[in-house]
């Protein structure tokens, strides 16, 4: 992989310049005959540039903005605030629930996508990247991040390192009903370190969560530990990828009262010719 500075000034360019048939490659899911890697610093204010036939856009629906600068003010994060107030089902169609997010595509499989973010475990919300497609059915890969989850296994458990942990969710969904949306495949764990110890995230650090979109298999890492591997059970087209927050009936209760911030510094798409798993620098 090509080395790249994480606050590199000629970033803009970058991608023009050394992968022009990049676009190609990520909606058919395919490799041009070499490596690609696409990584967003938020080094520079505004709407990010993307790759000719991918789209950068964003949902505000747990804070309101009102331009792209709000979200990404050119220091290196994007920044996607919650407050208590948009905590609260609106009146949409079944299973809508509220999100902050922003999102890019379409990409297809033989990708790794990650992010590195850190306040990622707020209670009552899920801090996620996953893949949507909608057209007949839904299609959908999801990793997604809560201080509790009240479905689990173990729902009372302390959230905070030093003997509590955070929970996960990882699932696939393959031609789901619109109007009522059920995961093909689910899975709930704690996340867990390199030593196969329950983890918690909810500690103001940075840490990388990846998404491994093979064609035959999802494979789910946190700072370069694999979580879970989901097989088999693979969307085959090509997806909007989503980063941020939502709200969840499963999330546990908002015991907050200041509006709350994800903060991410970068995000990347790297070809799986690439055997290199993504760690916490």
């Amino acid at each position: 992989m090509h080395a790249i500075s994480s606050r590199q000034t000629a970033r803009r360019a970058w991608w023009r310049r050394e992968f022009p048939a990049l676009s190609l490659a990520l909606i058919l899911g395919g490799t041009p005959g070499r490596a690609l890697d696409y990584r967003e610093d938020f080094d520079a204010a505004g709407k990010p540039d993307a790759p000719a036939g991918l789209k950068w856009d964003y949902r505000d629906e747990l804070c309101p903005v009102e331009t792209w600068t709000d979200i990404v003010p050119g220091d290196g994060y994007a920044y996607l605030p919650a407050e208590r107030e948009f905590l609260k089902r609106r009146p949409r169609p079944y299973g809508f629930w509220p999100f902050q997010t922003l999102s890019l595509g379409p990409v297809g499989s033989g990708f790794r996508l990650s992010m590195r973010a850190k306040n990622t475990a707020i209670p009552g919300l899920a801090a996620m990247i996953f893949t949507y497609r909608e057209q007949d059915g839904v299609d959908e890969i999801d990793l997604e991040i809560t201080a509790n989850d009240t479905e689990s296994r173990r729902p009372r458990h302390g959230t905070r390192p030093g003997g509590g942990w955070t929970d996960l969710r990882m699932a696939t969904w393959i031609n789901a009903d619109r109007k009522r949306p059920e995961p093909t495949t689910l899975v709930k764990q704690p996340a867990r370190n390199g030593e196969g110890n329950e983890k918690s995230v909810q500690d103001d650090v940075f840490h990388v969560y990846s998404i491994e979109w093979d064609a035959e298999e999802v494979r789910f890492f946190i700072d370069g530990v694999h979580q879970h591997t989901i097989p088999d059970a693979v969307p085959d087209l090509p997806a909007r990828v989503l980063f941020g927050l939502r709200q969840m009936p499963w999330a546990g209760r908002a015991d907050w009262e200041k509006p709350q911030t994800m903060v991410i510094d970068w995000i990347s798409i790297e070809d799986l010719g690439e055997k290199h798993i993504p760690t916490g620098e």
